[in-house]
């Protein structure tokens, strides 16, 4: 089981429980009609189709169309950029309460979201979505350490039917070899040294509002969508401001956003 949390939020527990496990889940952390407002607004971007965005045709993982010449060509994987399109997307990236708990597990107030990376509306759609198979993000991040966080919001039911993602923990403390990976740096499941890490593996049922908090080295993966109806799921990635993007890099290609929770005058209870 993944550990889980309902607010107020033991501090001292979380923290604890994100270095061992590198992924918890927090539930409720949202409320239904904010979640209501962020999952229009986000249905309304994908109708519209508004860049920029990626197709799954352009990825072509397991159960998308193989070309954007065919069938299901047009699916939207995932609209990016969210942050800034729209204000109530850039209300949930500087949430008080969000940040506050991020600003715990990193220790310290100064926070950065990172524009390059996730910063994204993932969409599963139910006849063309594809599976991804298990992967740390920090895998094609480039940072002065591979120290970061994301956060995602679920905007809807999310379960290994439609999609939902499952985590290895305590996989962020891994080391696998080189010849555990394919050519795309996918690990591979059946390779000795994963299959008993897989097996471990927990596809957590989440809820409008409940948000997942991982470690970008915490392995995960998702299958398709084998329901009817799209899932909708919402992810920013964080990391403290003094890790810098390295020079060059995809992950320096755009600004960060940058919060300090101090400003924000929130009182760190005594852990």
């Amino acid at each position: 089981m993944l550990a889980e949390f309902c607010l107020p939020v033991d501090l001292a527990q979380l923290r604890k429980r994100f270095k061992a496990d590198g992924v918890v889940v927090l539930r409720g952390f949202v409320s239904q009609e904010r979640v209501n407002k962020i999952r229009a607004a986000a249905m309304d971007a994908v109708e519209k189709r508004l860049p920029p965005f990626e197709l799954e045709a352009e990825l072509g993982y397991p159960g998308a169309p193989v070309s954007i010449s065919v069938a299901g060509r047009g699916t939207i994987r995932r609209l990016r950029s969210m942050a800034g399109r729209d204000p109530v997307f850039a209300g949930w990236a500087g949430d008080a309460q969000l940040l506050f708990l991020i600003s715990i597990l990193f220790d310290t107030p100064q926070i950065t979201l990172t524009q390059a990376h996730h910063n994204s509306l993932m969409s599963k759609q139910p006849s063309f979505s594809s599976d991804t198979r298990w992967h740390r993000d920090v895998r094609y991040w480039r940072f002065a350490r591979p120290e970061l966080i994301s956060a995602w919001l679920s905007l809807g039911q999310e379960n290994s039917e439609n999609g939902g993602l499952g985590f290895i923990a305590g996989s962020h403390q891994l080391d696998f070899p080189e010849d555990a990976y394919d050519e795309r740096e996918f690990l591979m499941a059946d390779h000795p040294q994963a299959m008993p890490w897989v097996a471990r593996a927990v596809f957590p049922d989440l809820r409008g509002g409940d948000v997942v908090l991982f470690d970008a080295r915490t392995f995960h993966a998702a299958s398709r969508n084998r329901t009817l109806q799209t899932k909708y799921s919402l992810v920013y990635s964080y990391h403290a401001s003094s890790n810098r993007p390295v020079t060059g890099t995809r992950s320096d290609s755009l600004p960060g956003l940058v919060f300090n929770v101090a400003e924000q005058q929130l009182v760190v209870p005594s852990l």
